[in-house]
């Protein structure tokens, strides 16, 4: 039996290597991403309510909960990516703009027709966050 080389010349080493970084590279976001339009799939409700919507921010998770057969009576959000949930009841539940208050006095209006979350602390300082999901 004759002994089998393997030759490779630098070009072809280089191209070899080239194409499977640039490939790594493409399927990484893949692999993260949700497809874009889908509804997002997350449940972070306080215990024996509903969810009668969900949206996602540009930082934020967010479900509109309530009573089952009520009117939505709760917000519940977390940081994007985070497990710690904060649960609101809302001051105003006016469709299509939610808002709660925290104990801080930070203040959350969620407008699902103008796709936008406004937060607003005590001292003022006004944050927008844009809704990118939402069922």
């Amino acid at each position: 039996m004759k002994n089998v080389k393997f030759q490779f010349n630098y070009k072809q080493l280089l191209k070899l290597v080239f194409i499977s970084a640039g490939t790594l590279v493409l399927l990484i976001p893949a692999t993260n991403a949700q497809t874009r339009g889908t509804k997002p799939k997350f449940f972070i409700c306080p215990k024996g309510m509903e969810r009668s919507a969900t949206i996602v921010t540009t930082k934020h998770d967010i479900n509109l909960c309530g009573q089952p057969g009520k009117e939505v009576s709760v917000l519940a959000f977390r940081t994007t990516r985070k497990s710690k949930i904060t649960t609101l009841p809302l001051a105003s539940n006016k469709h299509p703009v939610y808002s709660a208050v925290t104990t801080n006095g930070t203040n959350y209006t969620l407008d699902t027709e103008k796709k936008l979350l406004t937060i607003t602390s005590k001292e003022g300082k006004v944050s927008k966050e844009k809704v990118v999901r939402s069922d």
